[in-house]
């Protein structure tokens, strides 16, 4: 009878992983009805991360079991120096469950605002913190996955000194742009969407992607523009996109023989402006007579639109500049151009200056 005990075990094992994953499945169909009535995501998340590992694992330690009770002078000892089989299926297994966590909550919110009280996460954040968690998942599972296969740890770590030194000298660009990606992350200078531009570069934009080495820009003209994250740490970074107003600032000009006219042309632009609901009346404004020009004489109008966008900032402005030039037309003054006055003496030139005949 002993002899056959192995196959005894073999039939225990396989009907024990049989169950187990009819008892799962069951379970996991239970479980993902009632979550489908809450609010919370985090329970369908959880769920839909832990099927495929449970259902592997459960497989896997069945299959380990078995063969271990079928092949007992083969597969009894501990592999890769004591570790056992299942811890390091387990160990992967928790490991893989979290990183499917990670990625079903960064699917859950890529496309939704996340609120952390008072204040909204932007995207780029949202994708940044994932991608930090889903590296430090990694870094663990890697450590301990080898502890089990018997390595040392410190020594790990110690020879990770020493190499880390040797790739930092290697790729140094590379571990910059890195770290600036970090800082642009947390800092957050710039969000997805953003039109930003940085001058002393020569990039001009809308942020597409902040990856960890680079960010994509789409130029006006649609070009994608792949600039190294370290540009953005090591330059001005300009982002018009978070400016609250746009700012109306023109000269202009009338003819001198209209100065007299001038304080009452002011005074409507001044009365104009205040009317109208697109000017924002908490910021300066100022209509003045500025300077004598050599052919002008030039006021300048300065006002903030309550508006942002770069097209409808135009369409304030035209209508800005359309209602300034029918007051001036309205008080009879014209703006000036350049001009210029020859004087010709048609008196008959003193006898030095005639030509000889």
């Amino acid at each position: 009878m002993e002899q056959y005990q192995w196959l005894v075990d073999l039939t225990v094992s396989v009907a024990l992983t049989i169950a187990a994953l009819a008892a799962w499945v069951a379970a996991h169909r239970v479980l993902s009805a009632q979550a489908r009535k809450t609010e919370t995501p985090w329970d369908d998340i959880l769920l839909r991360a832990a099927k495929p590992p449970v259902i592997v694992a459960v497989i896997l330690l069945g299959v380990h079991r078995a063969a271990g009770s079928a092949l007992d002078h083969w597969l009894s000892f501990k592999l890769f120096g004591g570790a056992p089989i299942s811890a390091i299926v387990l160990t992967a297994g928790v490991f893989w469950l979290a990183l499917r966590i990670i990625a079903g909550g960064e699917r859950h919110y890529r496309n939704r605002t996340l609120r952390i009280g008072e204040k909204a996460v932007d995207a780029g954040s949202i994708h940044a913190v994932f991608r930090i968690l889903r590296a430090v998942i990694f870094f663990i599972a890697a450590l301990m996955i080898l502890e089990s296969l018997g390595a040392s740890i410190s020594g790990i770590l110690a020879f990770g000194g020493v190499g880390g030194i040797i790739v930092g000298l290697a790729a140094k660009d590379m571990l910059g742009n890195f770290f600036s990606g970090m800082v642009i992350f947390w800092e957050r200078p710039f969000v997805i969407g953003d039109w930003i531009r940085c001058p002393s570069a020569n990039l001009e934009g809308v942020v597409r992607h902040i990856g960890w080495r680079v960010t994509e820009l789409e130029t006006f003209d649609k070009r994608p523009l792949y600039v190294p994250n370290a540009i953005f740490v090591d330059n001005v970074v300009e982002n018009p996109q978070r400016m609250k107003n746009r700012r109306i600032y023109e000269y202009m000009g009338l003819r001198y023989d209209d100065i007299a006219k001038m304080p009452a042309v002011l005074a409507d632009i001044r009365a104009m402006l205040s009317k109208r609901d697109d000017i924002d009346k908490n910021k300066i404004m100022m209509v003045n007579f500025d300077r004598y020009g050599d052919s002008t004489i030039d006021f300048f109008v300065y006002a903030f639109t309550t508006t942002t966008a770069w097209s409808e900032f135009h369409r304030i402005k035209e209508e800005v500049l359309l209602e300034i030039a029918a007051i001036v037309q309205k008080h009879g003054a014209e703006f000036a151009f350049p001009t210029r006055t020859v004087h010709h003496n048609f008196e008959s030139p003193p006898p030095e200056l005639r030509p000889a005949k």
